[in-house]
């Protein structure tokens, strides 16, 4: 059994294995590509005072470009897969979307990554 942080530690450890992508710490100036985790959802299954689940959203972002789609396609592949490292985690989905970073929105997928606790 894990806990939040510590889950939280291990998809860090493996998404700096990414080349070319810096993990970003939440509340950091982002320097695009790069990537992000966030507060993640937390499940009880059953009686009992620790969660047993954390879902994760785990954000890959880019540049406001005319590559910012080809750049965001040719990166999810490697981040799935540094994500698939980490025990007893799956990716649910990624999804597009903006992520705001100062005063503009840049392209992003949100990946949901579900860990077990």
């Amino acid at each position: 059994m894990r806990t939040v942080s510590e889950a939280a530690q291990q998809i860090e450890t493996a998404l700096k294995t990414v080349d070319k992508l810096r993990v970003y710490p939440l509340g950091d100036d982002i320097d695009p590509p790069g990537l992000l985790i966030g507060a993640p959802q937390l499940t009880w299954d059953g009686y009992g005072s620790a969660p047993t689940t954390a879902t994760f959203p785990v954000f890959l972002i880019v540049a406001m470009d005319e590559r910012a789609l080809e750049l965001l396609w040719q990166l999810v592949t490697p981040v799935t897969a540094a994500l698939d490292t980490v025990q007893d985690a799956v990716v649910q989905s990624a999804d597009p979307g903006t992520f705001p970073a100062g005063s503009q929105n840049l392209p992003c997928y949100s990946f949901s990554v579900e860990v077990s606790l």
